[in-house]
């Protein structure tokens, strides 16, 4: 087992069982456990999400953090942010077990904080650095079974939601892809008054969808239905549960489904550095924008204080509920309010999206920062290169989980979105 394979720029991840197996979770069990037993209170909340290979993972998992005399709070299945939630409520660290969106042949873990957000990269080293060198505590812990968590978490989800709703009467079309929010999200949906059609409840396999990632193109069904059905909108979220995806009159962006999100709630925000300009073309406060993940923005959520922090792959977290990704009440809100009067105040920007496969990509990052800063202003290195030319903005960033080169043109008109891109592939290619 190498823990370099394993341990990603925001989690734990790794093809099972061949680079993550039972073994390779008692170890980190025993490895989190002696991380937590010197730094938090000692219990931890363990969940997992609903692939087979998550059972046997988090089984494995809670007997190496028991081993290190740390109190257990098993609280099921369910998504992340459920998870985070009950951590927050709890006090304590938190643990999933998932690899969200990526295919299901891989599994993985996530940690996050008593505050309910993900462990930034030095608590995550210093895991890994316990796993490598074996350097375990020892003890006699337990295992306390929590059923009335999930309800606690579902009364709180509808609370909030109902908050927000206008009361409309929509006609909802939910995928789950068969994920951690199979049931729950048209559960909660039906509370707060929508009408659910739930691609779900026809499939008798769980989860149904590979990889189970909400992209355009893994979500055909759902369009075809919304269409067919007339319905008012989709939503389709992960694996785990923090990620959503909107359709209505076709796939929304979401970038702009972040902007809507920055009229409903009061404040600043907090965005990753590749979130459109629109944001802040929408929003009368300020932005603050971070390096991409969302260990970083929510790191940077909690200390601007601020109610609202997202990307636009489809992680909106709402701080005062958690400060975590939820893709069920991101969904519970969007469900509850008039969409059309929100997205009209969004201006339209054209954006392109490409990744780069590179060997080394510091050393390619810098050649490319010395052939760019002849013919561009860069305006961010907060992560990778932000450049802005007259009419085009761009970042070019090193991926923080493959071995590529990130690039994201952005303009008001579109062919010059995509002229952009295609001058800054050469440059990536050949610097």
């Amino acid at each position: 087992m190498k823990p370099e394979k394993v341990f990603k720029r925001y989690d734990i991840r790794g093809k099972y069982p061949e680079e993550l197996d039972e073994e390779f979770a008692d170890l980190l069990g025993k490895s989190l456990g002696t991380f937590v037993q010197r730094n938090y209170p000692k219990k931890v909340v363990v969940c997992r999400d609903n692939k087979e290979s998550s059972k046997t993972l988090k089984k494995s998992f809670i007997k190496g953090l028991k081993s290190t005399g740390v109190e257990i709070i098993d609280i099921g299945s369910g998504p992340t942010d459920y998870a985070a939630f009950t951590g927050r409520e709890k006090d304590t660290v938190s643990v999933q077990v998932t690899s969200s969106h990526l295919p299901l042949e891989f599994n993985g873990f996530k940690f996050m904080y008593p505050e309910g957000n993900g462990f930034l990269n030095p608590d995550l080293d210093s895991v890994k650095d316990r796993f490598r060198n074996r350097e375990f505590s020892q003890g006699t812990g337990k295992v306390e079974q929590y059923p009335e968590a999930l309800e606690e978490y579902k009364e709180n989800l509808k609370l909030f939601a109902r908050r927000l709703s206008e009361n409309l009467d929509k006609k909802v079309v939910i995928d789950t892809l068969g994920g951690a929010t199979d049931s729950l999200l048209a559960e909660t949906l039906r509370a707060i008054g929508a009408n659910v059609v739930d691609l779900g409840e026809e499939k008798e396999e769980k989860p149904y969808r590979d990889p189970p990632n909400p992209r355009p193109e893994n979500l055909k069904e759902l369009k075809a239905k919304v269409d067919e059905t007339n319905a008012d909108i989709g939503l389709a979220t992960d694996m785990d549960g923090d990620r959503v995806t909107l359709y209505k009159d076709g796939f929304v962006d979401g970038n702009k489904v972040l902007a809507v999100f920055s009229q409903i709630f009061e404040g600043d925000v907090v965005a990753s550095i590749d979130t459109s300009k629109s944001l802040e073309e929408t929003t009368e406060e300020q932005v603050f924008y971070t390096r991409v993940g969302d260990p970083f923005v929510m790191d940077n959520a909690i200390e601007k204080d601020v109610e609202l922090a997202g990307e636009p792959n489809g992680h909106y977290a709402f701080l005062n509920f958690v400060p975590y990704n939820s893709g069920t009440l991101a969904a519970l809100i969007l469900a509850g309010v008039d969409l059309e009067r929100y997205l009209d105040k969004i201006p339209e920007h054209h954006s392109v999206r490409e990744s780069y496969e590179v060997e080394d990509k510091k050393k390619r990052m810098e050649a490319v920062e010395n052939r760019i800063k002849e013919e561009y202003k860069i305006v961010s290195r907060k992560d990778g290169l932000k450049v802005e030319s007259p009419d085009v903005r761009a970042l070019i960033r090193p991926s923080g989980s493959s071995p590529k080169i990130r690039v994201v043109t952005e303009s008001k008109d579109r062919h010059k979105a995509e002229e952009e891109a295609d001058n800054l592939e050469k440059i990536v290619r050949n610097p």
